[in-house]
């Protein structure tokens, strides 16, 4: 049951950058308002404080799950095969993981994603070891005589080691030649997947140059034909000129992975996306006072002379033939 619990700091809600990500996740344009207009059919109303607090809930998921699932690197935690949109997942808010970036909490490189400073900042110790590795650890510590067990039954207190057992344990630690001749094979590192023949003029105009192996995995499981890849560069053109990705030095430009995964190419401009659709207008004729008359209308009176021509006529043709 330890390894299910997280420390977590009580004045977590009022840190500085649980307000960054909230003002982050409450912009106008961001991946959430976008969710909530899509979802409910109009604009996201949510006061800072309850976002405030979506957000200290979604930190407690995401630092819960990668805190299981990723490798301490000195202070640091790497999640291998992570991105921020994995962390929006995690924390089911959209836009979360690309919030945590904007304040540093979060790092998306091309190994995946890294927690700065986690397990010094956050104070989360590691994952205490299960018995069965302790006792494992005691019996090697035991062979080379680093500890004893006492009365109480403590079987990790350290003892002097005697100059005869320090010569045996080094001795033991001294690497053996590998039986039968056999050299352990180095790993080869993994073979990047061949990019998309539109990935190159992509990556050449998408303005944020980060996370290039996650791109070319997504591009190519887009795989966009000529039209599809057409769209793309204009929708780039055209947002990359957008106030959102201009303002604080593009920090608000999202991972070419994320855009491509989301498929933001499909987003309609804040024009057209906000300006309704109003119906035509339908004239309705004011009501006629009393004893006015506008005379007939012009379509009706147009039939009416039709009409009384042709009877004309057909009494012509009558009289001629009687005649």
């Amino acid at each position: 049951m330890q390894a299910d619990w997280i420390k977590m700091r009580t004045d977590l809600y009022r840190d500085p950058k649980v307000i960054g990500m909230a003002d982050h996740l409450m912009q106008s344009g961001g991946h959430l308002a976008r969710h909530v207009s899509q979802l409910c059919q109009r604009d996201m109303t949510v006061t800072r404080n309850v976002t405030r607090c979506a957000v200290v809930g979604g930190l407690v998921a995401v630092w819960g799950v990668l805190r299981h699932r990723g490798n301490r690197v000195g202070d640091d935690l790497l999640v291998p095969n992570c991105s921020d949109a994995v962390l929006d997942d995690i924390a089911d808010v959209p836009g979360f993981g690309e919030a945590m970036c904007s304040v540093g909490w979060a790092i998306e490189t091309e190994d995946g994603v890294i927690l700065p400073k986690f397990f010094r900042d956050l104070n989360a110790e590691p994952i205490k070891s299960t018995g069965a590795e302790r006792q494992k650890r005691y019996r090697e510590r035991k062979r080379y005589g680093d500890v004893t067990r006492d009365d109480n039954g403590d079987v990790t207190r350290p003892v002097t080691v005697t100059g005869e057992k320090r010569e045996r344990r080094e001795e033991s630690n001294t690497p053996r030649p590998p039986v039968g001749g056999s050299v352990e094979k180095p790993v080869r590192a993994a073979k990047p997947k061949d990019e998309h023949r539109h990935f190159a003029a992509f990556w050449t105009a998408y303005p944020r140059k980060t996370a290039k192996p996650a791109a070319i995995t997504a591009f190519a499981r887009i795989d966009p034909d000529d039209a599809t890849f057409a769209a793309m560069l204009a929708a780039l053109d055209r947002q990359r000129r957008s106030p959102d990705w201009c303002k604080d030095d593009g920090r608000f430009i999202p991972h070419p992975a994320t855009w491509l995964n989301q498929r933001r190419w499909e987003d309609l401009p804040p024009e057209v996306a906000t300006t309704p659709v109003l119906p035509p207008p339908v004239y309705t004729p004011p009501p006629l006072p009393n004893g006015t008359d506008y005379g007939p209308n012009p379509r009706t009176e147009a039939i009416r002379q039709a009409k009384l021509k042709a009877q004309q006529q057909e009494a012509a043709t009558s009289e001629t033939c009687n005649g």
